[in-house]
């Protein structure tokens, strides 16, 4: 049975890459917004949060009219370190204002992947010749299972058999 295409316009590809990659000025954003959160002193990342960049200016919702007041007071030296974290965005200046705190971004560390680990099926040879002189079948188990146990490995890791080698 023969497919029916879907009729529909062409897209240039130029519109299709902006549909799925930022803009520079959304990068820029993204680096000037992942500063404020780790260069700044805890309380004033608790009270002030860049909410948006345009045209060169930096747009900053504090919690209260005191900390617009006091980080306008502060304006010259966040702007020297905004340019220092972010050149590229060309900020040129800071404007502070009471609004909502938008929430930042919570960095969970990263798990390392847990070391998968392979049991070994049959203990290598040596030690098996070294088990067959214990007399007692208890202990000799016991071994055995103590060896299989702190053998075991990561895949590529194991030791080889006269076997496999």
């Amino acid at each position: 049975m023969a497919r029916r295409r879907r009729k529909g316009k062409l897209h240039e590809l130029g519109e299709l890459v902006r549909r799925v990659h930022p803009a520079p000025e959304q990068v820029d954003a993204a680096r000037v917004f992942a500063w404020w959160g780790r260069a700044l002193p805890k309380r004033i990342v608790d009270a002030a949060r860049p909410t948006r960049l345009e045209r060169g200016v930096l747009w900053v919702n504090t919690k209260s009219s005191a900390w617009a007041q006091e980080l306008h007071f502060m304006h010259d030296e966040l702007l020297e370190r905004v340019r220092k974290a972010a050149p590229r965005a060309r900020v040129h200046m800071l404007r502070f204002r009471v609004g909502p705190l938008p929430e930042m971004p919570v960095r969970r560390p990263i798990d390392p992947p847990k070391p998968r680990r392979v049991a070994l099926t049959a203990l290598p040879d040596e030690l098996g010749r070294a088990l067959a002189r214990v007399g007692d079948d208890a202990l000799r188990r016991a071994i055995a299972a103590a060896a299989t146990t702190s053998l075991t490995c990561e895949p590529d890791d194991r030791p080889l058999s006269k076997r496999e080698r």
